[in-house]
């Protein structure tokens, strides 16, 4: 149970689980479930790639708290928690002693604090058979760390997990894909709406109206996954961080789909074994056809896509749960009990290699059930800004960090309007004080449309009209540069 706020006994999540597939000779090989059996153990492989004997001894979770290093600043002693943290595993250690292969805490070393509290374990999937996916192990080894703030404001409503995943087997796992699967159950399960964001790489839950009854009554708050960091994409042609540059150094594979299926059976509910998981987690319906635009992504039209129901509930834009067809043409979906879910790739996981992954689960209520998704995919989208500001101790000799900003205190950059748009369209945003702009369309794939605007600008509100008429019906993006900071409108062109 994720329960927001602590003490209301209210859950924003039911459950979740983080799952992996992809292709080794030629078979597919799985670690997933939803709700067991579960198919990851406790402990570490070898250097063989084999589980411990007993795996008692790993079965905990090791624990670290900002006290435990005020404690060694006021009374020079050492907790339990910093003694016993186990570093000889590979849990996180910052070296203080210059001796890299050592835990020296009278040397200055010190455990890898994220946050303020943080949990870490270590787990395979070689432990036992993977009855639930009816696939053969992987081999992996995975850290898995869990993290939140002590800090007002919306970082005090998130909770972090990295997870460092090891292929420990002598081939590598080829066309793989990292997942985050969320039963939301948003306060009231069977009232749920669900939604994606390619551009703040998020899939989300909200309340289907504005009363969530019997949970969180007249204020639904909405909840989202995000992939903050994932590893380097190769090149290959596309935008994969949706930031307007194709294959720029450093370029993360970021999120690759997302979307939603039902409780129950059928082509749109929960799966039942590895490979409908594998399908789902690589952009399609667990009977291998892929998700496509309009109604519930499923039949509507022929037109693939890897984000389901991604346009903006808030401005009833393009494609979502209140406005089914792109063409408005549809009466809203009913509520009903779903899952989101969120994943990453593809990517191969070569033998040894290390591959990081960083997922947020934000949280966030607004003034009423959509101005909760507004105020998330504000939080979300000013967060992949600077994503690694978010791997960072919570602990600076008793201050706190200072977190992601309200969105309604974050430099202004609202969505377009009309949008969708047919001929002209008008952006407007507003500057808190001197600045250098950059104001950018692009296409789909990433391809420079028109430079709007490029210079300095003093502190105000601008609006500048983009004229679409000659370009084919599509979506576009936005994309203005305030100094170092970026943001991104998803704009829709139609007929």
């Amino acid at each position: 149970m994720y329960e927001v706020p602590k003490g209301d006994s209210v859950h924003a999540v039911f459950a979740s689980t983080f799952v992996i597939g992809g292709m080794m000779d030629g078979e597919l090989r799985m670690a997933a479930s939803q709700y067991g059996p579960y198919e990851f153990w406790p402990g570490p492989l070898d250097e063989e790639g084999n589980p411990p004997g007993d795996c008692s001894e790993y079965d905990q979770i090791w624990e670290l708290r900002s006290e435990d290093f005020e404690q060694v600043e006021l009374e020079n002693t050492f907790s339990e928690n910093m003694i016993n943290w186990p570093w000889e595993l590979g849990a996180p250690v910052l070296d203080g002693d210059g001796n890299p292969g050592n835990y020296n805490l009278e040397g200055g070393d010190r455990p890898e604090l994220l946050g303020d509290q943080m949990l870490w374990w270590v787990m395979n999937d070689r432990g036992n058979e993977h009855v639930w996916s009816e696939t053969q192990p992987i081999g992996l080894e995975v850290h898995g760390s869990a993290y939140a703030f002590n800090a007002q404001g919306p970082l005090g409503d998130m909770t972090f997990y990295r997870y460092r995943v090891i292929n420990k087997n002598a081939h590598p796992l080829s066309d793989t894909f990292v997942g985050i699967i969320v039963d939301s159950d948003l306060g009231n399960a069977s009232d749920d709406y669900v939604g994606t964001d390619s551009l703040s790489h998020l899939a989300y839950t909200y309340n289907a109206d504005p009363v969530d009854e019997g949970g969180y009554e007249d204020l639904p708050p909405a909840i989202g996954t995000a992939f903050l960091i994932t590893p380097e994409a190769t090149v290959d042609n596309y935008d994969n961080d949706r930031d307007g540059e194709i294959d720029e150094p450093g370029e993360p594979i970021g999120a690759y789909t997302a979307g939603f299926f039902d409780s129950g059976g059928g082509v749109q509910g929960d799966p039942s074994d590895g490979v409908e998981m594998y399908n789902y987690i690589r952009g399609r319906w667990p009977n291998g056809q892929l998700f496509t635009e309009g109604g519930t992504g499923l039949d509507f039209s022929n037109v693939p896509t890897r984000f389901v129901l991604s346009g903006d509930p808030f401005t009833r834009s393009y494609w979502s749960e209140l406005q089914p067809s792109p063409n408005n043409d549809l009466s809203p979906n009913p509520g009903a009990d779903r899952r989101h879910f969120i994943s990453s790739g593809p990517m191969t996981l070569v033998p040894a290699d290390t591959s990081e992954f960083l997922v947020a689960f934000v949280w966030a209520q607004g003034e009423d059930y959509l101005d909760s998704v507004r105020k998330l995919e504000g939080i979300v989208l000013g967060m992949q800004t600077e994503p690694r500001s978010f791997l960072v101790s919570g602990y600076r000799s008793g201050q706190v960090i200072s977190g992601p900003p309200d969105p309604q205190d974050v430099l202004g950059f609202d969505q377009n309007f009309p949008n969708p748009f047919s001929r002209v369209t008008t952006l407007r945003y507003s500057l808190p004080k001197s600045m250098q702009v950059r104001l950018t369309v692009y296409d789909i794939l990433g391809r420079q449309v028109e430079q709007l605007f490029e210079g300095g600008q003093e502190a105000g509100i601008y609006s500048l009209d983009f004229n679409g008429s000659a370009l084919p019906v599509g979506i576009y993006y936005a994309r203005i540069q305030m100094d170092h900071l970026q943001f991104i409108k998803k704009m829709v062109k139609v007929p």
